[in-house]
C-alpha cells in the first residue's frame, strides 16, 4: 500500500492517555508499513513518558501551555495578524475554545492571550518544518492550539487523519477538515441517494435501528459500561501511571462532583416529564467542549438559545430542557435559575430517559449533540444549530438565521422522517465507518487493547484506499 509505505507520520499526544494510544498506533504502522514516527504535544510529562518507551527526543516536539506564566514577552501583533490571514483563523474566536475551561483564563490580559497565540503559531510552524510529515494523526481538537495545527495542515496540504467517534458502537471514521463533515460520508450519501437499496442493505439498516430501540445503546466512551473487576483495576493502574509521569495530583473534583450531583438531585431543582404534555426537546450540552465552543460557536450561549426556542414554539407546547448527566453540578446556580424563569420551560432531570423523551417529543433541537442522531434513528424531526455530520441528511434542518426559527419549528413539528430516506442515511454512515473504537483511553480504556489498535490501523488503510 503506497499510501503508507515509508511515510513520515506525526502523532499528536496530550491528555486522556493519548501518549500511550498514539505510541501503540505508531508501533503498529511501523511494523506493517515501515513508517517513520514523530510526536508532538503539550501535556506535562508526556515527552518524558515517550522517551522512557524508547522514542528518541529528536522525534518529539513539545510545546507546553501554562496558565500561571507571568513573565511573558510582548506579542508581535503584526506577525499574529499575518498568520490569521495566511492560515484562516481568528485568534479571539479560537481562544474561546480554551478560555471557559478555567475561570482564571477569563481574566487574562489581551497581551497574555496574544502571547500564547504567537507562541503556538511559531511552535506549530517549527514542528511541521522540523518533521515535514506526510500525515498527521490525532483524535480531534480540544483547544485553540488544535485549531492552529489543523489550519496549518490544511494550508500546507499535509494529510489530515482525524480519528472520530462515529456514534455507532465499535465503529469510527476519519475526518480531514474543520467543517465537521466526514469526507467518506459525504461521498457515500450522495451516491446512495441516487439508487435503490438492496434487500441486504435494508435489513442491515432496519436491524440496527431495531437494536437501538430495544437496547438503547450509546456511542463508545459515553455512559456507564459493564466491565469486569480485572478491567476496572487495570484502568485505575493505568490512571495512576499517567498521574505519575505527569507528576500531578488527581483531579479532586472527580471526588466532589458525585456528592454535589446527589445534593442537586434531592433539591427539587429538576422536574420529570408530564405524561400527555406536548413538548419540544432540547438536551443541554456539556460546555466548554469543542462541539459547542467551535462547531456550535454562534449558539454556545445555551441560556440565550433556550430563550429563543421558548419564544418560538406554539402556545400549546412546552420546552423540555434536559440537564446533561455528566457533572451537572459544575453549572452555576444562576444558570439553572435563568432556565426556570420561563413559564413554558421545564428543566428535566438528568436521570430522565433520553430515548423516551425523544420518542414522545414533537421535535428535537440540538446544537451538535448525539441526541440528534438518535432522533433520526427514531424517525423524529431534528433541527440543529451547529455544524455536525448528520446535517448532511436531507431531513435535518440546520438553522442559519435565528429569526426564522419560529417558522422552521412550525414546519417540522410532529412530522415524521421518511423511513426510506432514514435507511439510506444509516447505510451511508455504516459504509463510511470502520470497525474499531475511535475514542481516547480517558473515555474508554478498552481503546488501548491490541485488537483495537489493529482495527484502527486497518481503518486508516481502508480510508486511504477509499478516499
Amino acid at each position: 500500500m503506497e499510501n503508507l509505505k515509508n511515510k513520515k507520520i506525526l502523532f499528536i499526544f496530550g491528555h486522556g492517555g493519548m501518549e500511550i494510544l498514539t505510541l501503540k498506533i505508531a508501533k503498529e504502522l511501523e511494523k506493517k508499513w515501515q513508517t517513520r514516527s514523530y510526536f508532538s504535544g503539550g501535556s506535562q510529562g508526556g515527552d518524558q513518558f515517550l522517551i522512557k518507551q524508547g522514542i528518541s527526543s529528536e522525534n518529539i516536539h513539545t510545546a507546553v501551555y501554562s496558565d500561571s506564566i507571568k513573565n511573558f514577552t510582548k506579542p508581535n501583533l503584526e506577525f499574529i495578524i499575518k498568520s490569521e490571514g495566511k492560515y484562516g483563523f481568528n485568534c479571539w474566536d479560537i481562544w474561546q475554545i480554551s478560555a471557559p475551561r478555567k475561570k482564571k483564563r477569563l481574566k487574562f490580559s489581551t497581551n497574555k492571550v496574544l502571547y500564547w497565540m504567537e507562541y503556538y503559531i511559531r511552535e506549530t510552524e517549527a514542528c511541521l518544518k522540523r518533521f515535514n510529515p506526510d500525515y498527521v494523526i490525532f483524535y480531534g481538537i480540544a483547544s485553540f492550539a488544535g485549531v492552529i495545527l489543523y489550519k496549518m495542515l490544511l494550508h500546507h496540504k499535509i494529510g489530515v487523519l482525524e480519528i472520530v467517534n462515529s456514534r455507532i458502537p465499535n465503529r469510527f471514521t476519519i475526518n480531514d477538515s474543520l467543517e465537521n463533515k466526514w469526507p467518506l460520508l459525504v461521498k457515500e450519501y450522495n451516491q446512495i441517494k441516487k439508487r435503490t437499496l438492496s434487500s441486504e442493505e435494508i435489513k442491515k439498516a432496519e436491524d440496527f435501528i431495531i437494536g437501538f430501540q430495544e437496547k438503547c445503546f450509546k456511542p463508545d466512551g459515553v455512559g456507564k459500561r459493564k466491565t469486569s473487576l480485572k478491567k476496572t483495576v487495570k484502568k485505575y493502574v493505568y490512571y495512576t501511571k499517567v498521574l505519575m509521569y505527569r507528576k500531578q495530583l488527581p483531579d479532586l473534583r472527580q471526588l466532589i462532583w458525585p456528592f454535589a450531583n446527589k445534593l442537586l438531585d434531592y433539591s427539587g431543582t429538576f422536574e420529570l416529564p408530564i405524561r400527555g404534555e406536548k413538548y419540544v426537546y432540547f438536551p443541554l450540552h456539556v460546555n466548554p467542549e469543542v462541539s459547542t465552543s467551535y462547531y456550535g460557536k454562534w449558539y454556545v450561549n445555551q441560556l440565550e438559545l433556550i430563550e429563543n426556542i421558548s419564544r418560538s414554539i406554539p402556545a400549546d407546547y412546552m420546552l423540555y430542557v434536559k440537564e446533561h448527566p455528566f457533572n451537572y453540578s459544575s453549572r452555576s446556580l444562576y444558570f439553572r435559575k435563568q432556565i426556570k424563569k420561563f413559564p413554558n420551560v421545564r428543566l428535566i432531570s438528568p436521570h430522565a430517559n433520553s430515548m423516551e423523551l425523544t420518542k414522545r417529543s414533537g421535535l428535537v433541537l440540538t446544537i451538535t449533540g448525539t441526541t440528534g442522531w438518535e432522533a433520526i434513528l427514531l424517525q423524529k424531526p431534528v433541527i440543529t444549530f451547529g455544524d455536525v455530520y448528520y446535517n448532511l441528511f436531507d431531513e435535518v434542518i440546520n438553522v442559519r438565521d435565528i429569526r426564522k426559527l419560529p417558522l422552521l419549528i412550525k414546519s417540522k413539528l410532529d412530522s415524521k422522517i421518511d423511513k426510506d430516506k432514514t435507511l439510506k442515511f444509516v447505510i451511508s454512515v455504516f459504509n463510511s465507518t470502520f470497525p474499531g473504537m475511535g475514542v481516547m483511553p480517558g473515555n474508554c480504556a478498552e481503546s488501548l487493547i491490541n485488537k483495537n489498535i489493529s482495527l484502527i490501523v486497518e481503518g486508516i488503510e481502508k480510508y486511504l484506499n477509499k478516499k
